[in-house]
């Protein structure tokens, strides 16, 4: 196939431009680690939700080949949460979760500014000896900024309210006390929680995501967060993002996208939340129209001042 000089400069310029901007603010560049940079852009808030390439399958049926990093760089965006997962009894196993141990993960997660890994994965799940690991891990490597607790609420009143007991979590988070640095607990929030008794926790966790899981709730996003504010005033917020309608195995509507970034980014110029995040890798690969949409998005906001 013959490649004419002026599409091929084109498009070595557009990839170094992408490269350029997830690498501005590290000190020597992408070549080595370096300790985050202060957040000063609308890119600089921005984060991609990350589980083991196509886990994804058993819900949408369609096979996903992106992994974490190229979802942060096809979106054009440096902060990563990287969540593991695992098949589901029963399931098709169609993905292997993040194999221990985690280490060799990190050199494809260097050039990142930030990076959140978690100590619960989806579905709750938790093992003591893999929680050890991450937080060996976030506390000896430099863009390790904090752990995630994803799906950690049962959604129960009473009993078995979460993934870990309060004496559990009191435990990690006296682990995560550095005096180098300051690891955050952050944890996937539902708005259907906001109204169980969860004061005790939420006074543990240092960054709610706040998600809203039904396409029907985003009309409500502002009465969530501000109930969000009332039930955890100290700690920081996060707007989580869908891209795809799970329930309908279909892309998000590009209209409800719309609405989404726009609240969020507005959220973000209040000083109300401190980022965005976008779920995630195993959708961004399947052609959905609301992935396209947000990737056009960043493109034209990301380097708005802040």
């Amino acid at each position: 196939m013959q490649i004419k000089g002026r599409s091929f400069e084109a498009g070595r310029r557009h990839f170094l431009q992408t490269a350029a901007a997830l690498v501005t603010g590290f000190e020597g560049g992408g070549s080595t680690q370096a300790q985050p940079a202060t957040p000063s852009t609308v890119r600089d808030r921005l984060w991609v939700f990350c589980c083991p390439i196509n886990s994804d399958y058993p819900n949408l049926h369609q096979r996903s080949v992106m992994s974490p990093v190229e979802s942060a760089f096809y979106l054009g965006v440096p902060n990563i949460i990287m969540v593991q997962d695992h098949p589901r009894p029963g399931q098709e196993p169609a993905f292997k979760p993040f194999e221990q141990p985690f280490e060799q993960y990190t050199y494809a997660l260097r050039p990142l500014k930030r990076v959140v890994w978690s100590v619960v994965g989806g579905s709750g799940v938790t093992d003591a000896d893999e929680r050890q690991q991450v937080v060996a891990l976030a506390k000896r490597t430099p863009n390790f900024v904090g752990v995630y607790m994803d799906d950690f609420f049962t959604g129960s009143r009473d009993g078995k309210r979460a993934s870990l007991t309060i004496e559990e979590l009191r435990d990690l988070r006296q682990q995560l006390q550095l005096p180098s640095k300051k690891l955050r607990i952050y944890v996937t929030f539902y708005t259907r929680f906001l109204n169980l008794p969860l004061t005790d926790y939420m006074k543990l966790i240092d960054v709610l995501t706040l998600w809203t899981g039904d396409l029907n709730d985003l009309v409500d996003l502002e009465l969530y967060l501000a109930a969000a504010e009332k039930l955890a005033p100290r700690s920081r917020k996060m707007l989580g993002c869908y891209l795809v309608n799970f329930a309908q195995k279909k892309s998000l509507p590009v209209s409800a996208m719309q609405f989404q970034c726009e609240t969020g980014l507005r959220w973000l110029r209040q000083g109300r939340i401190d980022g965005m995040i976008f779920l995630g890798n195993t959708v961004m690969d399947l052609g959905y129209e609301a992935v396209d949409w947000t990737r056009d998005w960043i493109h034209k906001v990301g380097d708005t001042s802040l």
